[in-house]
């Protein structure tokens, strides 16, 4: 009897440890996030989600597709689907991309940043390009192409694999983890420099407004 109870004892704790366990959500950007009560399920409108408990105590949902695999108890459910005959990566490259990609996507590149301020300072340098439309005068702030542009060709830059190397001596030597660790520099540089645009922005709206 005394030997039933203990038995039946260790399965609660079993069944409570288990019910509380914290889940793991893969991002498709690389992201992982520790949730609680995951589910997988159909909205009313034939969308598949994933709705989960942030430990804030706070629901959330996101649909499949921005999802690479929900981990329940030690066992992962996978959500990518991939169509390589359309090109898409198999899913372990995919998990090595998105790791690559995680692993790396931290820090700041304050050389993009101050050349997104730059970039600014330069486009409110140019004069404005006047004409006339119909006997009225009119002026186009052509400078404002030079930020968005930089922002543009900030985040179509990375580092080359033979750098990643020599910097990075204990990145692992994997095609699709590199591939993401250069994704993520280029979104890093892109953030980087459109807030260093946004900054020098600012910089300029207080300038204008003193000289005035």
């Amino acid at each position: 009897m005394k030997s039933k109870k203990i038995i039946l004892l260790i399965i609660c704790i079993l069944s409570f440890g288990i019910s509380n366990a914290q889940d793991t959500i893969m991002l498709m950007r690389g992201k992982h996030i520790i949730v609680s009560n995951s589910k997988i399920e159909v909205t009313a409108k034939g969308d598949t989600v994933v709705s989960y408990q942030l430990p804030n105590g706070k629901q959330k949902s996101k649909r499949a597709d921005k999802v690479f695999s929900v981990s329940q108890g030690g066992r992962e459910h996978i959500l990518y689907v991939s169509d390589t005959a359309a090109g898409d990566l198999t899913v372990d490259q995919m998990r090595r991309f998105l790791q690559g990609k995680a692993d790396y996507s931290g820090g700041f590149s304050w050389g993009f940043f101050a050349g997104g301020v730059a970039a600014t300072a330069v486009g409110a340098a140019i004069p404005s390009v006047r004409f006339s439309l119909n006997s009225n005068n009119a002026s186009v702030p052509v400078g404002v192409v030079v930020p968005f542009g930089y922002i543009f060709v900030a985040g179509n830059t990375t580092k080359s694999v033979e750098k990643l190397k020599a910097k990075y001596p204990d990145m692992p030597d994997d095609e699709y983890y590199t591939l993401g660790v250069q994704a993520a520099i280029s979104q890093r540089r892109m953030r980087d420099g459109a807030l260093g645009v946004l900054t020098g922005g600012v910089i300029w709206i207080v300038v204008a407004g003193i000289s005035n």
